[in-house]
């Protein structure tokens, strides 16, 4: 996926990975360049065997599949940390690595979009390394996009148009007595629509998965370090039943 992505009516430019929006396309040159710097295997990490690879990738597969339950409660978003060195880190996800921060080490991964989940299978050398079958044709998986909202839906919470005419017999009766209730009704009425308009700015969080390298270092009493590294992997849990078709 390409992570030039030109807004030219608002003159913007956008890292297609992350989001990140530049007002110059300088701004995401050096954006890109420091992807590609990302990708870079660094003094502390080494070369590892393909064997020692592949055995990763094996147990990074088991642990997601471990969150795939059968029970509905399971469902949502999920957190998974797994012991992992930076060299195996590095090994597995060399070429995908969208951010390092050199004041801690740390890396990560972005996989979204429509091709994210074939992405991820090349990663990981497993075509079913997100999703879980069982019994009665039931099926949990990690839900690596969802399709936008049809535009031309028509919106429930959508005001009426200000330009439309009004309608005569619904027009105010001057001769009409004060109603207090009706007052009160519209009142209510207005906090209804200003609770609306703020449902309709929410903007829900992309369908995205996340993966991190971190090195966690902590100490005892006597001011003795120890760390260790390990890989932590953000992901969404969705379920659904498979209707075989019998015709």
């Amino acid at each position: 996926m390409s992570l030039l992505s030109n807004n030219t009516l608002c003159k913007k430019f956008e890292c297609g990975t992350c989001g990140k929006i530049y007002k110059r396309h300088s701004g995401l040159e050096n954006h890109i360049l420091k992807v590609k710097e990302a990708n870079t295997m660094r003094p502390t990490v080494y070369d590892l065997p393909e064997k020692a690879i592949e055995e990763t990738r094996q147990a990074l597969v088991y642990h997601i599949k471990e969150k795939l339950k059968k029970n509905s409660r399971h469902v949502g978003g999920v957190r998974i940390m797994v012991s992992c060195t930076e060299s195996q880190f590095f090994g597995v996800f060399k070429g995908y690595i969208h951010d390092y921060y050199p004041k801690t080490g740390n890396y990560k991964c972005i996989f979204k979009g429509v091709s994210s989940y074939h992405t991820l299978s090349n990663v990981l050398g497993d075509d079913n390394w997100g999703i879980k079958y069982f019994s009665q044709q039931q099926q949990t998986f990690v839900l690596s996009y969802q399709q936008s909202p049809n535009p031309n839906d028509p919106d429930p919470l959508q005001e009426p148009d200000p330009l439309q005419e009004p309608d005569p017999l619904q027009e105010h009766d001057p001769l009409q007595e004060h109603d207090p209730l009706q007052e009160s009704l519209q009142d209510q009425n207005k906090t209804s629509m200003h609770t609306a308009k703020k449902r309709r700015i929410y903007k829900p969080k992309p369908i995205q998965i996340v993966i991190c390298w971190k090195r966690k270092t902590k100490s005892d009493v006597r001011s003795i370090v120890y760390s260790s590294g390990f890989i932590f992997i953000n992901f969404t849990i969705s379920r659904t039943r498979v209707i075989e078709n019998f015709y």
